[in-house]
């Protein structure tokens, strides 16, 4: 009997520069990679707007309030407001003719004139 050896023989060719196989695998891996890029790139996309919208209402509803509160302080400082309040709060009156002086500029510049202390000074004894 004459035995035949066998030699398996195998298709392979030896390691090389990448064939087909390897090309499809590395461009989904690209592929993969690039769309989970942009996917990342758009939620934070999506995130800052969600911001920046909630910020803008934020400003929006800020403006609102310092434009309520100037017309508040305008109002409270108005004359007749607080000259009501004073008679209210404080029991204060407006003074009438006889209760006000005038002074003139001249008697603000010189306090203390030697003609007028003489008569103050005697007046208080």
């Amino acid at each position: 009997m004459v035995t035949k050896s066998t030699k398996r023989t195998t298709r392979r060719s030896p390691r090389g520069p990448l064939k087909g196989r390897s090309w499809i695998a590395i461009g989904l891996g690209v592929f993969v990679v690039v769309a989970s890029l942009v996917v990342w790139r758009r939620s934070v996309g999506v995130a800052t707007a969600r911001d920046m919208r909630r910020l803008s209402d934020q400003q929006r509803a800020l403006l609102s309030q310092k434009t309520t509160l100037d017309r508040d302080i305008r109002s409270a400082m108005s004359r007749s407001r607080v000259i009501s309040e004073a008679e209210r709060r404080l029991g204060l009156h407006v003074a009438t003719d006889a209760q006000t002086r005038m002074l003139s500029d001249s008697m603000l510049g010189d306090p203390v004139r030697p003609d007028t202390a003489a008569s103050d000074s005697a007046s208080r004894s």
